[in-house]
C-alpha cells in the first residue's frame, strides 16, 4: 500500500517501508526475543498519549522511540488501519463520498507511515544495532500487511466503484487528481492482477526488501571498514589545515594516537578520504584513499553486483506483470518525463551535446600534465584527475578555491542564508532551545537525538503563520549514516484535511568536519553548495500547503523534486550573496571582491566533465533498467559498464569500479530508473534562476511568485503546469548547456 524509500526524498503517501537501512533479518529466535506481545485493539485506542512513533505533535520524544516501542507502535498502527480499512470494505455505493473513500483510504495508514518515517530517521542518525534488527523484523510484517491489503479485492472495488460515481465529476481538480491518483497507485500495486500474479507479486517484493537492505548493509559496512592511519603529516601535504585537525582528532579520539605520538585517521566520515583525493600533493596518499572509495560495495565481502543483479531481473519481472515494458516505464509514469525512452533519450541527447567539449577538455587537462611532467602523458590516473584540474583552474583563473574557507564560517552562513530566504521566501527563522535529554525533564525545550542538534521554526513573515519547524544535524559523528540529506519527518494535515493548515517538520542532514572545541566550523565552498541544495528541499516541505496532505511537497514527482534544491544553490555562486556572510573568521575582514569574482568565473571549469559525471551514472541506472538482458546479464558488471560508458569517460590508465555498487540512491531511495533526475532538474533550475537574473537575485515579488507557483502547491497540479505558471512557457531544454556557455 505504501512504500517509503528511504533516501534523500521520501513520499510520505502510500508508504509503508518495505525499504530499509541495509539491515540484515533477525534469525527466527532474534525475532522471537525482539517481539513483544501484540497490542489488542482496545489498547490502541488512546494512540495519541501511548504511541510515542505516531504521538500527533509537532516535536516528538525521541528517546521515546526505543526498539522495544517500535515494535509496539508499528503493529498498534497496523491495527488502526486495519480498522479503518474494515470501515472502509462496509460502504455501500450509496454511502460513498469522497471523504469516507479516496482520503479515508489514505488517511488509514496515517500513524503506520509516521512510525516508520521516524523508524528509518533513527537508523539513519545513529547506529543502533538493537533498533537496527527490529526494523529488519517488522519489514516482514509490512510486506504480509502490503501484501495482504492489495489482495484485498473488497477495497479495490470500493475504490473502483467510488471513482464511477457521479459525484466524481462534481469535484475539484485537485480532488480528481486525488482519484486518479489512487487509482493508478492500485494498479501499479498489482490490484487487478489475478490471485497467482499477486501472489508472485508479493514474493517479488518480499525478495527485492531482503536485497535491498543487503545492498544498503554491504555499503555501510563496507563504508566504515576503510580506513588509514597516517603516522607521517609529510604524507598529507596539501590537505586543508581544518581538514587535518578533524583528522587528528579522530585518530586521538579512536586510540589512534596520543599527545605525544600525534596521528591521522583518514576515513570515509564526512567525506574525508574524497577531500584527500582533491587536494593531496601526494600521489601515493591520492592512490590509497580512491582505492578507499572504491571498495565501498566492492570486494569478495561486501560484493553488491550479485545483488544488482538479482535485483534487475526482479524489477524487470514486476514491471511486467504490472503491464509495463520494463521497470524504467513503470516509474515513469507518475514522472515529468512520461516512459523510460523519453528520460534516455534526454541523457542521450546531452551526452552527445557535451561530447565535443569534453574531449576538447580532457585533451587539455593531458597537455598540462604533460607540460607539468615534462613528458607525454596519454592517461589520466583516476586518482589524479580532480587534483590536476584544480590545479590547471588554479593557474587559469590565478584562483584556489580553498582560500574562500576561512571565510565561510558556519555560523555566519547560516545566518546569511536564513537572510536570503526570508528576502525570497517572506518568512522567518527561529531558533529553538533544544535538550538531548527527554522533554519531561526539560520544559519549553525541544528534544534532540544527538547533542549539537538544533531546532528551528518557519513563520509567514505576513501572517505569522507557523508553516512548519526543521531539526539541523550539520557534523559527522560515528554513526550516522555519511553524505547530506533533507527528510520530512512528519507533514501536517492540509486545510481541506482539517479546516487548518498545520505546520510541518523535517530533518537537514550533513556530515561536515566536527566542531573542535575552540575553533571555528569553516565550510568548503562544496559544503556550502550541499548545505544550500538541501536548505532548498527543507523550504520545499516548510513552505508546501497544497491544501491536501496527499499532495504535500515530499510527493511531487521524482523529477521535479530537485527543483527547489538546485535551485537554491545558484545563490552559493553569486558574489552579491556572499558578500552578506563571507567575513574572515579570525580578522572579520570581508572576503576580498576579486575572490568572490574569481569565484564565480570558476563555477564552469571543465563544465562538460561535471555534467558528464553524473550523466554517466543516469545512463547507467536507465540501461540497467531497460536493458539489462542485452548489455549487463551473465557479464562482469564492472567490465560492462565501463564497456557501455567508454566514448563518455576520460582517458583513465585504470577502469573504476561501476558506480551502482554503492548508489543508494538507486537501490534504497527513490531513484531506481530516476537518476536522470538530477540532470532535468537542473535543467529546470537553470531555466527558473534565468528570471532572477532579470529581475534581481532579491527581488521579493519574483521569490514571491517562485513560491506561489513552484514551492506551495506540492502535487497538487502536474509539475509541468507549475514550471509553466512561473516561466510564462514550458521549460528550455538547452537552458542548461546554455548556462554553462556549453550550447
Amino acid at each position: 500500500m505504501i512504500l517509503i524509500h528511504p533516501g534523500i526524498k521520501m513520499k510520505p503517501f502510500f508508504a509503508v517501508s518495505s525499504l530499509v537501512w541495509g539491515m540484515a533479518l533477525l534469525p527466527v529466535a532474534a525475532q522471537e526475543e525482539a517481539m513483544p506481545a501484540t497490542p489488542s485493539a482496545a489498547a490502541v485506542a488512546p494512540a495519541a498519549v501511548q504511541h510515542p512513533l505516531f504521538r500527533a505533535q509537532l516535536y516528538p520524544s525521541w528517546s521515546a522511540m526505543t526498539p522495544k516501542q517500535a515494535i509496539a507502535d508499528t503493529e498498534a498502527a497496523v491495527l488502526l488501519a486495519e480498522q479503518r480499512l474494515a470501515e472502509l470494505c462496509a460502504l455501500t455505493p450509496q454511502q460513498m463520498t469522497f471523504r469516507n473513500t479516496f482520503l479515508a483510504y489514505g488517511e488509514a495508514v496515517v500513524e503506520l507511515e509516521q512510525t516508520q518515517q521516524y523508524l528509518h530517521h533513527l537508523i539513519a542518525v545513529k547506529q543502533d544495532p538493537t533498533l537496527q534488527k527490529v526494523q529488519a523484523y517488522l519489514m516482514g510484517a509490512l510486506m504480509q500487511f502490503d501484501a495482504q491489503l492489495m489482495q484485498n479485492e473488497r477495497i479495490w472495488q470500493v475504490i473502483k466503484t467510488a471513482s464511477e460515481q457521479p459525484w466524481v465529476q462534481e469535484l475539484s481538480p485537485q480532488q480528481k487528481r486525488i482519484v486518479d491518483q489512487t487509482l493508478l497507485h492500485f494498479i501499479h500495486s498489482g490490484a487487478a492482477l489475478t490471485p497467482q500474479q499477486k501472489e508472485r507479486k508479493a514474493a517479488i517484493n518480499l525478495e527485492l526488501g531482503r536485497l535491498a537492505m543487503q545492498y544498503g548493509r554491504n555499503v555501510q559496512e563496507s563504508t566504515a571498514a576503510w580506513y588509514w592511519v597516517v603516522t607521517d603529516p609529510a604524507e598529507l601535504r596539501g590537505v586543508h589545515p581544518s581538514r587535518l585537525a578533524a583528522a587528528q582528532a579522530d585518530a586521538l579520539a579512536k586510540g589512534f594516537a596520543t599527545p605525544e605520538k600525534p596521528a591521522w585517521l583518514i576515513s570515509h566520515t564526512g567525506g574525508l578520504a574524497m577531500d584527500v583525493v582533491a587536494s593531496c600533493h601526494v600521489a601515493e596518499t591520492r592512490r590509497k584513499c580512491w582505492e578507499g572509495m572504491q571498495g565501498i560495495g566492492a570486494g569478495a565481502k561486501y560484493d553488491n553486483a550479485p545483488i544488482i543483479a538479482r535485483m534487475m531481473e526482479l524489477r524487470h519481472e514486476y514491471a511486467q506483470l504490472i503491464g509495463y515494458k520494463n521497470y524504467a516505464d513503470l516509474k515513469a509514469a507518475t514522472r515529468m518525463m512520461k516512459d523510460g525512452q523519453a528520460a534516455l533519450d534526454f541523457v542521450n541527447g546531452l551526452m552527445r551535446d557535451l561530447k565535443p567539449a569534453f574531449d576538447k577538455e580532457n585533451e587539455l587537462l593531458l597537455e598540462y600534465m604533460s607540460q607539468l611532467m615534462q613528458q607525454k602523458v596519454t592517461r589520466i590516473a583516476p586518482w589524479d584527475e580532480r587534483k590536476y584540474a584544480s590545479m590547471m583552474a588554479g593557474e587559469h583563473f590565478a584562483f584556489n578555491t580553498a582560500s574562500v574557507r576561512p571565510y565561510l564560517e558556519k555560523e555566519r552562513v547560516l545566518q546569511g542564508l536564513f537572510a536570503l530566504c526570508e528576502k525570497l521566501y517572506g518568512v522567518t527563522y527561529k531558533e529553538l532551545p533544544t535538550a538531548c535529554v527527554p522533554q519531561a525533564a526539560n520544559p519549553g525545550y525541544v528534544e534532540v537525538w544527538a547533542p549539537g542538534v538544533k531546532c528551528f521554526a518557519v513563520h509567514d513573515a505576513a501572517t505569522g503563520q507557523h508553516l512548519g519547524s526543521f531539526y539541523m544535524d550539520l557534523h559527522a559523528r560515528a554513526g550516522k549514516r555519511p553524505g547530506a540529506w533533507c527528510m520530512p519527518l512528519r507533514m501536517g494535515n492540509g486545510a481541506e484535511d482539517a479546516g487548518v493548515a498545520e505546520p510541518h517538520t523535517a530533518a537537514l542532514m550533513a556530515n561536515f568536519s566536527p566542531a573542535q572545541e575552540g575553533q571555528a566550523v569553516l565550510l568548503s565552498h562544496p559544503e556550502l553548495q550541499i548545505l544550500f541544495h538541501e536548505f532548498g528541499h527543507m523550504m520545499h516541505y516548510m513552505l508546501g500547503h497544497p491544501g491536501y496532505r496527499r499532495h504535500c511537497s515530499p510527493s511531487v514527482a521524482w523529477d521535479f523534486a530537485e527543483l527547489p534544491s538546485q535551485f537554491l544553490e545558484n545563490w552559493a555562486w553569486q558574489p552579491e550573496v556572499l558578500a552578506t556572510f563571507a567575513y574572515h573568521y579570525e580578522t572579520g575582514e570581508p572576503i576580498p571582491q576579486e575572490s568572490l569574482q574569481k569565484l564565480a568565473a570558476s563555477r564552469y571549469f571543465m563544465p562538460a566533465n561535471h555534467n558528464m559525471r553524473s550523466l554517466r551514472i543516469a545512463k547507467l541506472d536507465l540501461e540497467l533498467h531497460m536493458h539489462y538482458e542485452e548489455h549487463f546479464a551473465g557479464k562482469d558488471l564492472d567490465a560492462a559498464a565501463a564497456e557501455m560508458l567508454a566514448e563518455f569517460t576520460p582517458p583513465f590508465s585504470v577502469t573504476a569500479p561501476c558506480a551502482m555498487r554503492n548508489l543508494l540512491h538507486c537501490f534504497q531511495g527513490g531513484y531506481a530508473a530516476g537518476y536522470y533526475s538530477y540532470k532535468w532538474s537542473e535543467t529546470l533550475a537553470a531555466d527558473a534562476f534565468l528570471r532572477f537574473r532579470q529581475d534581481g537575485l532579491f527581488n521579493a515579488e519574483t521569490g514571491a511568485a517562485y513560491r506561489k507557483a513552484i514551492l506551495e502547491p506540492g502535487d497538487s497540479r502536474p509539475a509541468a503546469e507549475l514550471f509553466r505558471d512561473f516561466m510564462g512557457r514550458d521549460v528550455n531544454p538547452d537552458a542548461l548547456l546554455k548556462s554553462q556557455n556549453l550550447k
